[in-house]
């Protein structure tokens, strides 16, 4: 089939390079246009976009679905249109300009995680189960009926990193698997269960503070689905630290005293040893023990490193 791929971050390449290494023809990316990022607010160019240049496959950037796109969009050709992390919603009346089928990656089990942080979502709740769901692009986002879904575990030790290579690693040949079924017409949705509707949430830099008056389990998963980036954080002496893996402290085999530990305040440091790690008070008396940081401006480094570089202390404090 020929196809119009949609896509316009790190994740939609795989998806690219997949199709594009089937027997299917993708004949325009379609991709937002370049942005300034970092300090310099230098314009980067985008990674889908350079993906395309690679495999010389034709592009257009664009930075709204809008009249002038539509008058293009009218003149392709075209059997089948994919969207993989475009980072727009189509409005109603770009459907009617073409019979072409559209398909939609989410990595989500849809109902579950409709919206914009459906990975970040699944580790924030501590679902054991993540996936990756096909669907039909409508003009309610993320509501449109499902043609394959695909599970997989999600382990303790999976951050949103390792969850977005799974539904790579699972999503591309079903997406594959999909178009070659639509190609034979063999090929119908079947509509979201509509009682069982969950919403991911856009991340806001509020979102980002790790909260030590809340438990391990809540902490540990804030720093899973943020890791390693944006990057749960915390202050220390003023400090901006993120947190990018921790474990949780078993609190029945490790007592500690309160008045030899910092006090009673959450976010006090009961440990830090570069054999035992970090050991942070938290709400419920639990305990987290950090594992990987990032202080800023540094790289990523193992605890140890930190508290020999920086002399953290037991009976500090993080914010």
């Amino acid at each position: 089939m020929n196809i119009l791929f949609f896509g316009s971050s790190e994740i939609s390449v795989p998806f690219l390079e997949g199709i594009y290494n089937s027997r299917h023809k993708i004949s325009l990316v379609v991709t937002i246009a370049d942005k300034p990022a970092g300090r310099g607010k230098k314009i980067v160019p985008n990674v889908v976009k350079e993906a395309a240049a690679g495999l010389g496959i034709d592009l257009t950037q664009i930075e709204k679905l809008d009249d002038i796109f539509f008058k293009e969009f009218k003149k392709l050709k075209f059997d089948a249109v994919v969207v993989v992390s475009f980072g727009r919603i189509f409005p109603e009346e770009i459907f009617k300009l073409t019979a072409a089928k559209w398909f939609n990656m989410h990595p989500s089990l849809l109902p579950r995680y409709r919206g914009p942080t459906p990975i970040i979502s699944t580790l924030l709740n501590g679902d054991d189960v993540g996936g990756v769901s096909i669907i039909e692009v409508a003009g309610e986002v993320d509501a449109g009926g499902i043609y394959a879904q695909v599970k997989f575990r999600v382990e303790k030790d999976d951050n949103r990193d390792s969850l977005e290579q799974k539904s790579i690693k699972f999503g591309v040949p079903l997406i594959i698997s999909v178009l070659d079924l639509a190609e034979s017409k063999n090929l119908k949705p079947y509509p979201q269960d509509s009682d069982n509707i969950v919403y991911s949430h856009k991340i806001t830099k509020e979102d980002l503070k790790i909260n030590w008056n809340t438990g391990a389990p809540e902490i540990i998963n804030k720093i899973r689905a943020l890791s390693m980036k944006p990057g749960a954080y915390c202050l220390w002496r003023n400090l901006r630290i993120k947190i990018l893996k921790a474990g949780v402290i078993d609190k029945d085999t490790y007592p500690y005293k309160p008045e030899t530990a910092g006090g009673d305040k959450n976010g006090s440091i009961i440990e830090a040893d570069r054999e035992k790690g970090i050991l942070v008070k938290c709400g419920g008396n639990e305990i987290v023990k950090i594992e990987l940081l990032q202080p800023q401006g540094k790289k990523a480094m193992p605890a140890a490193d930190f508290i020999n570089g920086y002399r953290l202390k037991a009976g500090e404090s993080l914010e």
